[in-house]
């Protein structure tokens, strides 16, 4: 049985932040979806763990193709579980001085929603 977190006349679903740290260097995960988002983490480290270290050191295009993978792989699943459930991922991954982000769904197209999401990552180092 899927959960739906919905509200009956709500007009936007919650948005959750998580942060992993991805080969030693901080990935955060933004989704607006309605799916039960328990399997979120084991998603996220199953795609982390068929990247190799030694691909994504030194190495920007390797980084930036990990981000837009793991976009990827967040929508398709969650697609795949509940059609028309996520209305938007971002995905963000601070490596080494650069700052890599790949954005979907509401996150492209509403200003508030990137507002939102770029606003807690501003808000996390200092809890």
């Amino acid at each position: 049985m899927s959960v739906r977190t919905r509200l009956i006349e709500k007009n936007y679903s919650p948005l959750l932040v998580r942060k992993y740290q991805a080969f030693g260097w901080p990935l955060f995960v933004g989704i607006i979806c309605d799916s039960d988002l328990g399997d979120l983490d084991e998603l996220v480290w199953n795609t982390l763990s068929s990247v190799s270290p030694e691909s994504i050191d030194k190495d920007l295009q390797a980084c930036r193709n990990l981000v837009g993978s793991l976009l990827d792989t967040i929508v398709k699943y969650y697609h795949e579980e509940s059609k028309g459930s996520v209305e938007g991922v971002a995905v963000f991954y601070y490596v080494d001085k650069c700052a890599i982000s790949s954005l979907y769904g509401d996150f492209m197209v509403h200003k508030a929603c990137r507002d939102e999401f770029y606003s807690i990552l501003n808000i996390l180092p200092h809890i």
